[in-house]
Parts: structure tokens; C-alpha cells; sequence
């Protein structure tokens, strides 16, 4: 656990003096992004937990920059995808402050939302509304508190910083030789990949992660995109009930596409990770996949690439439907519900100042997913293709799984998902088993009549 952060000794403001300071040095700002707000200059420090994300190096170099503007250090403390919902988890229920700003995947967001462990930020700062130009990826920085979802018109709860979808990524010159067409359909790539293998241009027709992980979302991540590529969803809303449908035609031929996919990877699917699949298109061994944004900046890093500049990017592809539907699967910054409020305030000001337009900008040009749809990007040389990519897919997106529930939900989909996409459990007895699982969480989360 991580210990308490002990500063020096500060005057304590109550919320009313900070906010009313705040109010004084934005003026008629503050309704919108509020610019230099002169918050809580008190404070010399903020503690910013993060992850050891692909994109950790443009978040810091972002930060570098707001403590030469502003004059407060940002202190980073890096941990692995797996320890992060913990150490947050465990320094709210400890009561210890231990960190100014959380960074919330989604499937966390509506456990910490609906239990109170993260302040709106309009909360933080009266009159504060979300700008128009942040990308909210099907409502995810808003929460419905009687509904207990994410909804538009919800309060502020934090503000999307990296735009993580998955895309579609393609070798552009093996496709040229061989005459390919540019895949539409989950199906299309499907033939795209065994004709390549059939020529010999590569080892793998497809990758894309097939490996569970404890504590978050991976291998369900990826087959979403096909789930909802084919009209499928985990559950249909019935009011306030939730009913699951994991097990409707929809979803049974989406996992035998996303099992299909996953045959032209590696033999043992479920060893494979999202690092293994980057180091397969890096390798020249893939001929294409759909994995995170975040992570293809790789395949153009010249220090560690074999095919910079031969790589296609576009939106992932379509089922039944005549169009795709990405998932997100997007970081949330926000600020938890226990600090100070002198140090909400000055939390909530790094969050807002880091989703302006000009950082934004910075950010995607350090290789980082801008949340922002008025970014300009064109100045990101070879990461251009991608950034765009993801911009575009923003607008189509369905959210993830960020039920208050989603813990549970995850130990159950994980490693089911797993074993369908490698064959070691059948369609159909799988998504049953899915289905009745996924009906007792929700009715033990008061979901179900």
C-alpha cells in the first residue's frame, strides 16, 4: 500500500474561500474550459497515479510541461495494469489521500462512480460544463446517479485522456502484391488472411489478443468489437433491469468469428498478449489485426519496427451491420472524493488544463490518443494515419463494460471468452454458461426484478 504523502504544513481554506478565489481569477471562463484558474496556489505538488501505459512517455512529457507553466510538480507513481484498480481501491478505503488525481479504466468507472470515490468536477468547480470539442465516447464521463450508468445529461465524474479504440491495421504492401481489397467485414479479413498465408507472405493471417487477465478487460476487450459488430451486446435494458443476451444468435456467431479470427493467430491463443501481437506485426510475421490505438505507434518506431511506413490504419470492421462499432476503451483522469478540497481544486485544474486544445495537441504529437475532435494532428509525421483513425472511430463508439458490477462480471467473462476464442470450450455451452453467470451478478447488484 502506498503510504500517505506528508507535506509541510499549509493553511487549511474551507471549500467556499477556494472556490470563491477560483471565481475571482476565471470570471465568465468558467463555465467553459477555464484557462489559468489561479486554484488553490497552495498547493506545490500533486501525486498523479498512472500506468505503465504505451503511452505513459506522452503523459509525462504533457505534465513536464504544465509544471514549467504553472510552477507545481507533478509526481507520477507508475503501476502495472494489474496493481492500478488496487492501490486506488485501497487508498480510498484506508482514508489515506494518497493520490491527487486517479486514472480509471473504464470497466472501473462505475464502481468508483456509483460508490462515491471520485468528486464531480462540477462539484469541484461551480458552473463548470464539459467542452463541446472533448470527445465523451457514448457518455463516459457522465453519471446518471438513480440510474446508475453513464448517461448524457449525468453529472462530471472525469474527462477522457487518452483515446484508446482498437483499429484495424493492415500490411499495405502485401496487400498491394497480392491484390487485396481492403477488408469491410470481419469475414472479408478472414479471407484476406489465409490467402496471404496460402502465398507464403506470412506466418500469422490475423492477430489480436486471445490471453484473459485478472482485474480488467483484455481478451472480452477484443472480441467486443465483434460482438458489437454483429448487433450484440452483454445485456438489453429493461428499465431499471438489466437482461442478459450474451447467448442470442448475434452474440453465438460473433464468438464463432472472433474464434475464426484467432486461427490464423498463434496455435495457443491464450497465451497471447496484446505486446505479443504488436511484436508479430513488428516482426513482419502478421499480416494484419485489430488491437489498441495506443500501442500501434509502435509499428512505426523506427528502433524497433521491421515495417515502418508498410502499415494500413482504419476503423475496425463490420458484422452483420452495414457499419463498425468500436468499442471504447478509454482512460478516465479524476479526482478523488477524499483529498482536500484546496487540492480537489488543484487536481481538477491539471485535469482541465491537460484537455485543452493546445495540450491535446502536444500530447498527439508525443505519440498520445487526443480525446479532443478539434485536434489538429496533422503534425504527427507517421503517427498521423492512427491518430486519425481513432478520431473518426470516436463518433461510432459503444461503451465498454463499465457496469457497477463490471468486477465480477470480468472474473466471469475472462476466462470463458478465452476459452472459446481457443476452442477449448464450445460456442454455444460457453455463452450459456456466460448467460446464467451474467444473471445472478446482476441480480446480486439489484439490476434484475
Amino acid at each position: 500500500m502506498i503510504k500517505p504523502i506528508i507535506s509541510s504544513p499549509r493553511p487549511h481554506l474551507s471549500r467556499r474561500q477556494v472556490l470563491q478565489g477560483v471565481a475571482a481569477a476565471a470570471g465568465a471562463g468558467l463555465a467553459g474550459f477555464p484557462g489559468q484558474l489561479g486554484a488553490a496556489s497552495q498547493v506545490k505538488e500533486l501525486i498523479v497515479l498512472t500506468g505503465t501505459t504505451p503511452w505513459l512517455p506522452a503523459y509525462q512529457k504533457a505534465a513536464a510541461a504544465y509544471e514549467a507553466e504553472k510552477g507545481i510538480k507533478i509526481t507520477f507513481r507508475a503501476f502495472p495494469y494489474g496493481g492500478m484498480r488496487t492501490q486506488m481501491t485501497n487508498a480510498i478505503q484506508s482514508k489515506n489521500a494518497a493520490f491527487d488525481v486517479f486514472q480509471l479504466d473504464e470497466p472501473w468507472t462505475g464502481q468508483f462512480y456509483d460508490n462515491g470515490w471520485v468528486k464531480p468536477l462540477e462539484e469541484i468547480i461551480e458552473g463548470y460544463k464539459l467542452d463541446p470539442n472533448i470527445l465523451t465516447y457514448d457518455s463516459l464521463p457522465l453519471w446518471d446517479k438513480q440510474q446508475r450508468r453513464g448517461k448524457a445529461g449525468g453529472k462530471i465524474m472525469g474527462l477522457p485522456i487518452n483515446g484508446n479504440v482498437d483499429l484495424f491495421v493492415y500490411r499495405k504492401d502485401i496487400y498491394e502484391k497480392l491484390g487485396l481489397t481492403v477488408p469491410k467485414t470481419w469475414d472479408e479479413a478472414i479471407e484476406n488472411g489465409k490467402k496471404a498465408v496460402e502465398a507464403g507472405e506470412v506466418r500469422y493471417g490475423y492477430v489480436t489478443r486471445g490471453q484473459p487477465t485478472a482485474g480488467g478487460q483484455s481478451v472480452s476487450f477484443e472480441f467486443m468489437h465483434v460482438l458489437y459488430g454483429f448487433g450484440g451486446d452483454w445485456f438489453k435494458a429493461d428499465g431499471a433491469t438489466l437482461v442478459p443476451t450474451i447467448n442470442n444468435d448475434a452474440a453465438k456467431t460473433a464468438a464463432a468469428t472472433f474464434r475464426r479470427l484467432l486461427e490464423l493467430g498463434p496455435s495457443r491463443s491464450q497465451t497471447v498478449g496484446q505486446a505479443d501481437c504488436i511484436a508479430l506485426m513488428q516482426s513482419g510475421q502478421a499480416l494484419q489485426g485489430h488491437f489498441v490505438a495506443a500501442g500501434m505507434p509502435q509499428l512505426e518506431d523506427e528502433t524497433r519496427s521491421s515495417v515502418v511506413g508498410k502499415c494500413g490504419y482504419t476503423i475496425v470492421l463490420a458484422g452483420s451491420l452495414d457499419h463498425p462499432v468500436p468499442a471504447s476503451g478509454v482512460w478516465s483522469l479524476c479526482v478523488p472524493a477524499d483529498q482536500a478540497p484546496e487540492r480537489q481544486l488543484a487536481a481538477a485544474e491539471f485535469i482541465m488544463w491537460m484537455l485543452d486544445k493546445k495540450q491535446q495537441e502536444a500530447f498527439a504529437g508525443a505519440g498520445g490518443m487526443p480525446t479532443r475532435k478539434d485536434v489538429d494532428v496533422s503534425g504527427a509525421g507517421a503517427l498521423r494515419p492512427i491518430m486519425e483513425a481513432a478520431r473518426d472511430s470516436a463518433a461510432l463508439t459503444q461503451g465498454a463494460i463499465r457496469y457497477v458490477f463490471a468486477a465480477q462480471m470480468l472474473e466471469a467473462v475472462e476466462p470463458v471468452i478465452g476459452q472459446i476464442g481457443s476452442g477449448d470450450l464450445a460456442v454455444d455451452e460457453g455463452l450459456d454458461e456466460l448467460q446464467a453467470k451474467l444473471a445472478e451478478i446482476a441480480k446480486a447488484s439489484g439490476f434484475a426484478k
